[in-house]
């Protein structure tokens, strides 16, 4: 037997090849990734209090846009979205307060989720970086080699409308 095929053996006697270790290692390389990869926020927001006596918050990171809604006694919905999944992100604003409204594959596309009572330039924000970054997926772009401040602004660019239909 050779180097490269013999079998080690693992702590319950079964015996493990070399590619089988090192499939496991790029594997455990991946998530490792992955992990770092969702905890690289691009941008937060959160509803106003006293307007929602339990804020929600609007989370998105290099893998998806997360909504937090609280409920009493802190009970909660936690709902992530893949930015692949996105569709489209509105805002509704007006002078003071925004709300964001997201359309998925998988929502019933007369009825996005939506989430109110942002304060108007958040939501504004919230919208274009989402809408921004689900434009960037569908275009196959690779954005791993910029840092979380520049892919922010990059993709916040992305998603504002026109110019003259700035609000």
């Amino acid at each position: 037997m050779n180097n490269q095929q013999h079998p080690q053996i693992t702590h319950l006697g079964e015996p493990v090849s070399d590619h089988t270790v090192s499939k496991k290692l790029e594997a455990e390389m991946d998530l490792t990734q992955a992990i770092g990869d969702s905890h690289d926020v691009l941008a937060r927001a959160t509803t106003v209090f006293p307007f929602t006596l339990f804020p929600d918050t609007i989370t998105i990171d290099r893998t998806k846009l997360t909504i937090v809604h609280r409920g009493f006694l802190n009970a909660g919905e936690v709902l992530s979205i893949k930015i692949e999944d996105i569709l489209n992100v509105t805002a509704d604003v007006g002078p003071l307060f925004g709300s964001i409204k997201i359309a998925t594959r998988f929502f019933e596309r007369s009825k996005p989720y939506a989430v109110e009572r942002f304060w108007r330039a958040d939501a504004l924000r919230i919208k274009r970086i989402a809408q921004g970054y689900a434009i960037a997926k569908q275009k196959g772009v690779d954005t791993s080699a910029l840092s979380s401040k520049e892919l922010a602004a990059k993709l916040d660019e992305l998603g504002k409308v026109a110019p003259e239909e700035t609000l």
